[in-house]
């Protein structure tokens, strides 16, 4: 019962962590610069700002996302605005250029938060409309708010086509208005239904002797393994385990205890949302 509470509260949350298809707003639309050929090229309106709005705030951190702009790759040619339709089955990747820190962008299970990183993002269709839409996000102390970058370029392993050029997208959370998710769930209190049992008055004979006492076998206690999700080391998940994950974020730190959720020898953005998955379904 409990269980199905917190997927209830939770819902809204895990919906904003998965790409839809059936989504509709803003997209970037992917082409080439040539036909058949060329680079790729994203026709957006990059002056404009990608706001995102509070999914999560836990133990002093909140996670801010949105689901647009998304890719979107065209059908047919847009000669008018030097865009060209790419072969169907072309798999195209987004590469990391530059990003401010505290921003991140996750596609599919991989999460990009440094300079460098890609992932793969999807393979063109001939179904119209037919779109993919990465998540853009915020991790920031609760009440900290401004203007992030994230610079990327699309690339593909097609030899027919050459890497696009770099794009910058501005995410904010200036314009975010903080949507509870959670409500107090009312407390149960628990009814006593068993019935009074019958105390029964033992009487001993004069005549019964004690009965010598076994000595117990001792055994050894296993060490217990780590707690995944205690990236504080108090021996409990609870929130004050995500201020403690994020500081652990970025190459070359410490692993202490259970804060490699996923077991990769790394502490990066996957195990902290896993931590807050641990949170709600232990």
């Amino acid at each position: 019962m409990k269980r199905l509470a917190w997927i209830s509260v939770l819902a809204p949350v895990l919906l904003l962590r998965a790409p839809l298809a059936w989504a509709h707003g803003p997209q970037m639309m992917l082409g080439s610069t040539a036909p058949g050929s060329g680079a790729l090229a994203l026709s957006y309106d990059f002056t404009g700002k990608v706001v995102v709005t509070e999914s999560l705030t836990l133990g002093g951190m909140t996670l801010y996302t949105s689901l647009f702009p998304g890719f979107e790759w065209l059908q047919t040619d847009d000669p008018t605005d030097s865009l060209y339709a790419l072969a169907v089955g072309t798999q195209f990747s987004m590469q990391i250029v530059s990003i401010d820190s505290g921003a991140s962008v996750m596609l599919g299970s991989k999460t990009l938060t440094g300079v460098g990183q890609s992932a793969f993002v999807a393979t063109t269709t001939n179904v119209a409309g037919d779109h993919f839409h990465p998540q853009w996000q915020l991790i920031l102390p609760t009440g900290v708010f401004g203007d992030y970058t994230v610079s990327f370029k699309v690339t593909t392993t097609a030899h027919a086509y050459a890497a696009s050029q770099v794009y910058t997208l501005t995410i904010t959370n200036a314009d975010a208005t903080p949507t509870p998710i959670a409500t107090a769930l009312p407390s149960l209190t628990p009814t006593d239904t068993s019935s009074p049992t019958a105390s029964a008055t033992a009487e001993v004979s004069a005549t019964e002797t004690a009965l010598p006492s076994a000595t117990p076998t001792p055994t050894v206690t296993p060490t217990p393994a780590p707690l995944l999700g205690d990236a504080n080391c108090d021996g409990r998940v609870n929130a004050a385990d995500l201020p403690a994950e994020i500081g652990l974020l970025g190459p070359g730190a410490s692993i202490p205890c259970g804060a490699d959720l996923n077991r990769d020898g790394a502490v990066d953005e996957q195990d902290l949302f896993l931590a807050i998955d641990a949170l709600f379904t232990r």
